[in-house]
C-alpha cells in the first residue's frame, strides 16, 4: 500500500504475496537466460538527465526532467544525486564497457522507482525492467514481447493482450514528423495548448489528454505506419506474424504513443482488464539510438517494463495469490526465568530440524500462553517448569488435537517429529 505521501509500506499480510509474485517472475526470467542486476536507488543526476534528454528537444526535455526527484543538501542546494526514475539509462551506462560487438546480453532489474506525479508530488512505484542488449534482429523484438506476455500469463493473468505500433527509423520518421507538424498548425485552434505543444515537440508523445475533441483530431492526423520505409514495414509485419502464431492477442494501434523519445521501430503496450476497462500495466520497444547518445557506443537494444504495483492489485482482486503452505511451528514457554536458557537450547535444536519456533517473550499462565500459541498458528506448545525439569520431563501440548502429555527430556525431538508427521506437515 501507499502512504498519503506516495511512499510504499508493506506489512506481513501483503509481503508473502509480493514474495510469490517476485519468485514467479524471477523463475520465468531465469528460464529465458535473463540475469538479474541490482541498480542503486541513488543515481548520478547528470547521467539520468543526459539519458532522458539525449533525444529530446529543449521544451520536451524540460518537461521530462521536471519529474526527476533530486536530493537536497542540508543547506538547501541541490545534490548531484537523484532518486532512480527508471532503469534503462542506468543499465546502458553501467554495462556499455562490458558489452563487446556482436555480443548479446540479457538483463533484468526489479525494485522501487521514484518520480513526481500530478501537482509535483513525489511518488514511489515498483517496476520490473527487462533489457536485451546487442541485437538489432526482429527475433530479439519478438523474444522480448513474448517474454512480457509469458510473465503475465505465468502470473495467472490470461487476458493479457498487446497493443502494437512502429515508430520507424531515421529514414522514415522525418516525413511523418514534418506532416504531423503541418497538421497540428492547421488545427492549433481546435486542440488544447498542452496537446499542441507536446505533440509539436514530439509527435510520438502521449499527451494523456481526456478531451474528446483533442482525441478525435489527433486520431485523424498522419499515422507513422503510412510512412514506414520498406525495411521497417517488413520488420513490423514479421513481429505481427510471430505474435499471431504464438496465439497472443494483439491490436495494431497507430496512435500508440510513448513519453520517452528514445524508441524506434516496434513499440508495444501490455494490457489487462480491470474494472471493465483496459489498463496498461507495461510496455516497451526498441531503442537502438539511445546508447550511442549517452555512452558513445552503438548498442542496439530492446526492452520493456512492468508496473508491479498495478499487477499486484489486479492479482489480489482476482484472488490469484495462493497461500504458501504454513510451516509447522512450536510455541515454547517457560514458567521460570531461570529456564530461559533451556528455551533457547530447545529452539536451537528445533531449528536444526527446520521447525519454526515462537518463544514466549514474557511470563504468562499456561492458558494465556496456549491462547498466544494459537494466535501464532502453532500446532504444538512446550511448557517448561522447574518441578518437571527436575523430574526429567516436560509438558507437550498438541493444540490441534487438544491433548497434552509429559515427555522425557531426551525424547522431545522424537515426539515433535512424530507429531509433525501425524499432522501431515513434513
Amino acid at each position: 500500500m501507499k502512504s498519503s505521501v506516495g511512499i510504499h509500506q508493506f506489512m506481513p499480510d501483503k509481503v508473502w504475496k509480493w514474495k510469490i509474485l517476485e519468485q514467479k517472475i524471477a523463475h520465468i526470467l531465469s528460464l529465458h537466460d535473463y540475469q538479474e542486476i541490482r541498480l542503486s536507488v541513488l543515481q548520478d543526476y547528470r547521467v539520468i538527465h543526459h539519458g532522458i534528454t539525449a533525444l529530446m528537444l529543449e521544451e520536451e526535455a524540460e518537461l521530462a526532467t521536471n519529474a526527476i526527484i533530486n536530493l537536497s543538501k542540508p543547506n538547501g542546494d541541490l545534490s548531484l544525486l537523484t532518486l532512480r526514475p527508471e532503469g534503462t539509462i542506468s543499465v546502458l551506462h553501467h554495462t556499455a564497457s562490458i558489452i563487446k560487438d556482436h555480443e548479446v546480453h540479457r538483463f533484468y532489474y526489479l525494485g522501487p522507482m521514484f518520480r513526481k506525479e500530478g501537482h509535483n508530488n513525489p511518488s514511489e512505484f515498483h517496476q520490473l525492467g527487462v533489457e536485451l542488449l546487442g541485437s538489432d534482429s526482429v527475433m530479439s523484438e519478438n523474444e522480448v514481447i513474448s517474454l512480457g506476455m509469458k510473465i503475465l500469463q505465468g502470473l495467472g493473468l490470461r487476458d493479457a493482450r498487446l497493443l502494437l505500433n512502429s515508430f520507424g527509423c531515421t529514414a522514415c520518421r522525418p516525413p511523418f514528423i514534418s506532416d504531423m507538424k503541418d497538421y497540428l498548425k492547421k488545427n492549433e485552434n481546435r486542440i488544447c495548448a498542452n496537446c499542441f505543444t507536446t505533440l509539436y515537440t514530439n509527435p510520438f508523445a502521449n499527451t494523456k489528454c481526456k478531451d474528446p475533441q483533442c482525441k478525435e483530431i489527433i486520431s485523424n492526423g498522419p499515422k507513422i505506419l503510412d510512412y514506414l520505409c520498406p525495411r521497417c514495414k517488413r520488420n513490423f509485419d514479421k513481429v505481427k506474424k510471430v505474435q499471431a502464431n504464438l496465439a497472443h492477442q494483439y491490436k495494431v494501434l497507430p496512435n500508440l504513443f510513448k513519453n520517452f523519445a528514445y524508441y524506434n521501430e516496434t513499440v508495444f503496450d501490455l494490457v489487462l482488464n480491470s474494472n471493465g476497462a483496459g489498463v496498461v500495466v507495461g510496455g516497451g520497444g526498441r531503442y537502438d539510438y539511445l546508447s550511442q547518445m549517452i555512452t558513445g557506443k552503438n548498442i542496439p537494444a530492446v526492452g520493456f517494463y512492468l508496473n508491479i504495483d498495478s499487477i499486484f492489485e489486479i492479482m489480489d482482486k482476482r484472488g490469484l495469490f495462493t497461500s504458501l503452505d504454513k510451516a509447522f511451528s512450536v510455541y515454547i514457554s517457560s514458567q521460570s526465568e531461570d529456564l530461559e536458557m533451556m528455551m533457547l537450547q530447545i529452539a536451537q535444536e528445533l531449528h536444526a530440524n527446520d521447525i519454526k519456533t515462537v518463544l514466549s517473550a514474557d511470563k504468562h499462565s499456561i492458558e494465556e500462553d496456549a491462547n498466544l500459541a494459537k494466535k501464532s498458528e502453532c500446532e504444538l506448545m512446550i511448557v517448561i517448569r522447574d518441578e518437571n525439569v527436575r523430574e526429567g520431563k516436560i509438558l507437550l501440548r498438541n493444540l490441534i488435537k487438544e491433548i497434552q502429555d509429559y515427555v522425557a527430556l531426551n525424547s522431545i525431538m522424537d515426539e515433535i517429529l512424530l507429531a509433525r508427521k501425524s499432522l501431515n506437515r513434513e
